[in-house]
């Protein structure tokens, strides 16, 4: 038996007691549970006092959550058990004659006070992410410990036994990340805590507890970092946050269930998740239209003023224009007159009666709160002349009620479809009759409800994670930034904007706007070299570090029948991929060729963004497919009537990314021009 053996030994001995000692734990705490709550049965019957009993309940509670946890410790320990560690470093400090061996594993491993695996995320464990073998140091609480890593070891072990191990003197050695890379593709996000890059770790880590924007390009983790962050966190700062703390704002419910398995891998609790719809659903109590379907009709019908409508409706200038109309016109319609309070039957000038001028309505509106939003400034006026009435707190919340509603009826309007109209009207927009809402008009309808009313809900979070910004316009983050006045990290991709084409400058404007620290990524994992560089020549995209990975060529294939050229594609690759897509251009497309295979495949329809998917075929667009990943990638109608636009290019680069292993272009008639460069094309006819 190897050395590294008997070590591995060691620590699966010291696992089995620690959950030994969490079973007689959890035991001890069952029997004193059910003698108590016997106790309290019996008492029950007896003249026992209020206090008593809430003390009996306190300590039921209490011991009850004792249980529960050491349940859930026995089963994170039992499921690190089948791979305690993943690697190993040996660390000799300045002044120090022997090496420090640190075997660095999801969580801490201890036997009596020593750590036999360290906690991925503990401070030394950084060395093993940050540097070759040689001179190293990390950043204690008090100082930074300087040394030299002397040996880097990655480890392959699966249920409890050691298959191999390899020493290195790079970060991670190429063969295990190729190992993790050429894996099939899930429909869950896997931890990537064992493959983590330098400079997928320097944003993990980043200890300023600041708002980070990350410009990352397609497959370079943006996702993955974002959830292990949030994992760093929970460790880093245990005991002031905790998994509730942290929010988490999904593109859609699929995309959420695609990333819901990561932190609990990571031995950590699933923290809250929303998605902008739902908060939008809840405060406007309208029918909204999805991002999809906005995606869908512009490429159905490309009408240049709805397009350069959504255009302004995306940039700062349109967020510039709506603060400044809400700060210089609609908050200067406020026009009080007299206030006078008095119980029914009481005499005009009765110890009873209030009045409250115009004059001081105005000087409490345009002075006292005068630099805040209207939502505010009514708010602190309900406060104060609610307290001159001198009433109970019961009393009191009782009229703020009428209050508020007085106040804002000094408002020729109140109604935020109104004040919006208004303001699209100064604009020279279109004014909607908002039976349905669209989609570029949630965002500024929630910033002017915000500003002018307060909004229903309290969205409480002391960290949020934001993916895919590019989906998100000025007018969103001015509202994110309303509602979570806290750190957060943005992640995404301006080269993925499907509606729209954003720039660097964009980036820059927004990067100050949310007075953010940005990180670029400009190395990508995901994709095979072949179609990494494929889908970076189809949009210009310069500057991008493929890792090494090789696969097959990306094929545009010529057919006289996309019926038969995709058959024969789905026949040939039978069995070889564990997620193969058809990704379409629309919802109309999905249709077409669900009909088309219909009968003679079996497949799922992942269409919006309500949806989980598990069958090994699916028929998807580019927009609701955005964020996942694919073993195998078939793009059908890629004609050049089909894909000929900037957006269009957008979104076919879009699809193209989402590819791991293998991707396909079928067209009739004449190819797209943006596939012109790669031509390995295989005539069907």
């Amino acid at each position: 038996m190897t050395q590294e053996e008997k070590y591995l030994n060691q620590v699966e001995k010291a696992m089995d007691e620690q959950i030994q000692a969490l079973q007689t734990e959890s035991k001890q705490s069952q029997e004193k549970y059910q003698a108590l709550q016997k106790q309290y049965t019996e008492a029950f019957y007896d003249e026992i006092d209020i206090e008593e009993r809430s003390q009996y309940n306190q300590e039921l509670a209490d011991i009850k959550l004792h249980i529960d946890n050491c349940d859930l410790k026995q089963k994170r320990i039992a499921k690190q058990k089948s791979r305690p560690y993943f690697a190993r470093i040996d660390f000799k400090q300045d002044g120090e004659n022997t090496s420090q061996k640190i075997y660095i594993g999801f969580s801490r491993v201890a036997q009596e006070g020593q750590s036999l695996v360290y906690d991925w995320r503990a401070p030394i464990c950084s060395m093993y992410y940050d540097y070759d073998v040689g001179k190293a140091s990390y950043q204690a609480p008090d100082e930074v410990i300087k040394g030299e890593v002397t040996l880097k070891r990655q480890f392959g072990i699966s249920n409890g036994k050691l298959e191999y191990y390899v020493d290195t003197d790079q970060n991670i050695n190429d063969e295990i990340l190729q190992q993790v890379l050429s894996k099939n593709a899930s429909t869950k996000m896997k931890e990537i805590v064992s493959s983590i890059q330098k400079e997928q770790n320097a944003i993990i880590r980043e200890e300023k507890y600041k708002t980070i924007l990350v410009q990352g390009v397609a497959g370079s983790g943006k996702t993955s970092i974002a959830l292990h962050r949030a994992g760093w966190l929970l460790y880093k700062r245990r005991g002031e946050l905790t998994s509730d703390d942290i929010l988490i704002l999904s593109p859609s419910n699929l995309f959420s269930s695609y990333v819901s398995e990561v932190l609990p891998e990571l031995g950590e609790d699933n923290v809250i998740e929303t998605t902008f719809s739902h908060i939008a659903k809840t405060e406007l109590k309208k029918q909204l239209v999805s991002r999809e379907k906005l995606i869908d009709e512009i490429y159905k019908d490309k009408d240049q003023d709805k397009l350069n409508e959504i255009a302004y409706k995306s940039s700062f200038e349109f967020l510039d224009d709506l603060l400044d109309f809400l700060n210089n016109v609609y908050a200067k319609l406020f026009d009080p007159t007299d206030l006078k309070f008095k119980p029914k039957g009481a005499a005009e000038n009765a110890y009873n009666a209030f009045v409250f001028s115009k004059e001081e309505l105005k000087d409490l509106y345009y002075n006292a709160f005068g630099t805040l939003p209207v939502n505010k400034r009514i708010e602190y006026m309900v406060d104060y002349l609610s307290e001159r009435f001198a009433l109970n707190p019961q009393q009191t919340e009782l009229i703020k009620p009428r209050f508020k509603n007085i106040l804002y009826k000094f408002f020729p309007i109140d109604d935020i479809y109104k004040i919006c109209n208004v303001f699209y009207a100064r604009k020279g927009l279109k004014q909607p009759s908002f039976k349905d809402v669209a989609y570029e008009d949630i965002a500024p309808l929630l910033v002017i409800k915000e500003f002018t009313q307060g909004l229903k809900n309290q969205y409480a979070a002391k960290y949020v994670i934001i993916d895919e910004m590019q989906d998100f316009t000025p007018a969103h983050f001015y509202f994110f930034n309303s509602i979570w006045q806290c750190p957060k990290i943005v992640l995404g991709d301006i080269n993925q904007c499907i509606e729209k084409t954003l720039s660097k400058k964009y980036l820059l404007q927004l990067a100050r706007f949310l007075k953010a620290k940005t990180i670029v990524l400009n190395k990508t994992y995901r994709s095979t070299r072949q179609i990494s560089e494929f889908s970076e020549h189809m949009i210009g995209l310069k500057n991008v570090v493929n890792f090494s990975r090789e696969g097959s060529e990306p094929r545009i294939i010529k057919t006289s029948s996309t019926e038969r050229a995709l058959l024969k594609l789905l026949n040939e690759n039978f069995g070889k991929f564990g997620h193969t897509a058809i990704v379409c251009k629309n919802s109309d497309e999905v249709k077409k060729i669900a009909d088309m295979l219909n009968g003679k495949v079996k497949f799922e329809i992942l269409v919006g963004a309500d949806l989980t998917f598990d069958y090994p075929l699916v028929i998807t667009t580019a927009s609701t497919a955005k964020g996942i990943e694919f073993d195998h990638v078939i793009v059908p109608y890629a004609t050049a009537e089909n894909y000929h636009s900037s957006l269009d290019r957008n979104l076919l680069y879009v699809a193209t990314t989402r590819a791991l292993h293998q991707i396909e272009f079928i067209y009739e008639g004449r190819k797209s021009k943006f596939l012109k460069r790669h031509d390995y094309a295989k005539n069907d006819k």
